[in-house]
């Protein structure tokens, strides 16, 4: 469980961020992990004091000397090019460290009008959902890394650049715990000017831009045509933020829940430690749905049976792996597992679709789309609190997208259901 504290001073966060990029700080490999308790600790001797420091100071000239660029392709970049994509990126984090709208004009090209609409809509979306949220969902720190995939500079000064992102982010709402997101992928179009390099498009393959344009966007040409953008985007934006209020007051008028009950207790810290682990890669025991409709569901029934919830194969209901080749829907669908656990009653999972959502726990899962279209499931690995004790947000982990230690309120996804895990009979 987490208590939710008071928010550092909001000018701290800018200075701390702009620091961060002048650093050229990277990736860090860090997380909430729990520790095993079994395990023993070696005791080593404690380092003089001049020791320390000089530690101290190669750590910090090792951070601040971290290129947050990587992969092989990353030496096709141009310094200019590299500066512009940096400048991008902290635009962006400025928004979601402040929550305020940022101004993209000076990073495209003039004649690229719709694609900074599109970018500094889909900012604009985030940090609106944000303060929404009943608890401080701004950045204290971020920080990360972009995994150049692809880099090509033609002749006539027009780069396409393609990069993988993994950034490691502290909300105001939790700031001691990291929140990682993995596998974020760019499309960054660049043209070469008498100002010097401009962007010319920018997507992001996430719900993000993904709720924002989806009836436009060419999955074959991974390309978009968007009809008098100007209105629509605008428009859009405007309509996926009075949808989420209108979710967040559902969510708020919902009666206390009746519990069931059964033979066999879940045991959720399993599961969670399961969940936590595969964030971010994939377990080969089992087949891998990424990329053939997601993986998200798949990942759950894994950190169920983690839990020791057991396959079912008997009754009109059934969940149930045997190999890549046989398997039920319920076990990578969404739609599927949540009516195999709104509707089981014999064997297997013991669960309820219709619990309140603010009463949930370590081990719950909670589902995103709408009532006739599931299409995501996380789980939850933290319960934040207020002061008073009230559940106000849950940190999740989930499989495409990957996250870890992510605030389930931050999600795109504003329409949300609790699955309360029970056991099984």
């Amino acid at each position: 469980m987490i208590i939710r504290t008071g928010k550092k001073a909001g000018i701290s966060v800018v200075v701390l961020s702009c620091l961060i990029w002048l650093a050229g700080c990277g990736l860090r490999e860090t997380g909430y992990e729990v520790p095993d308790e079994g395990a023993e600790t070696a005791v080593e001797s404690e380092p003089d004091i001049s020791e320390r420091q000089s530690a101290d100071s190669d750590d910090k000239e090792l951070v601040e000397n971290k290129d947050p660029f990587s992969g092989e392709q990353a030496q096709n970049l141009l310094p200019e090019q590299r500066e512009l994509i940096l400048q991008y990126m902290e635009t962006y984090y400025l928004g979601l460290a402040s929550l305020e709208h940022q101004d993209m004009s000076e990073l495209f090209l003039s004649s690229a009008a719709d694609q900074l609409l599109l970018n500094e809509s889909a900012l604009d979306y985030v940090t609106g959902l944000r303060k929404m949220q009943k608890t401080d969902l701004s950045l204290e720190d971020y920080r990360y890394e972009l995994n150049v995939t692809a880099a090509e500079t033609t002749g006539d000064g027009r780069a396409d650049i393609w990069i993988t992102e993994t950034s490691t982010q502290n909300f105001s709402q939790h700031p001691e715990i990291d929140t990682t997101l993995y596998h974020i992928i760019h499309h960054f179009e660049l043209q070469n000017t008498e100002d010097g390099w401009k962007i010319a498009g920018h997507l992001q393959w996430d719900s993000i831009y993904w709720n924002l344009i989806r009836e436009y966007w060419d999955w074959d040409s991974r390309t978009i045509v968007l009809p008098e953008a100007e209105s629509f985007i605008t428009d859009r934006v405007d309509e996926l933020l009075a949808k989420a209020r209108e979710d967040l007051e559902a969510r708020d008028q919902q009666m206390p829940s009746t519990s069931k009950t059964c033979q066999h207790e879940y045991d959720r810290a399993r599961a969670v430690d399961y969940s936590s682990q595969w964030v971010g890669r994939r377990n080969e025991e089992w087949d891998d749905f990424t990329g053939r409709g997601g993986n998200c569901q798949n990942f759950v029934s894994q950190c169920l049976i983690a839990g020791g919830i057991p396959m079912d194969d008997h009754g009109d209901e059934r969940w149930i792996w045997n190999g890549a080749e046989g398997y039920s829907t319920s076990w990578v669908g969404v739609d599927d597992f949540y009516a195999y656990a709104s509707y089981n009653q014999e064997g297997g999972l013991v669960a309820s679709t219709d619990y309140s959502y603010y009463e949930g726990e370590e081990g719950d899962l909670i589902c995103m789309g709408s009532e006739t279209d599931w299409n995501h499931i996380v789980m939850i690995a933290h319960v934040v609190k207020d002061e008073q004790g009230n559940t106000v947000d849950y940190l999740i982990n989930s499989n495409t997208s990957d996250v870890k230690n992510f605030p389930v309120g931050a999600y795109p996804n504003s329409y949300q259901r609790l699955i309360k895990i029970y056991g099984w009979n």
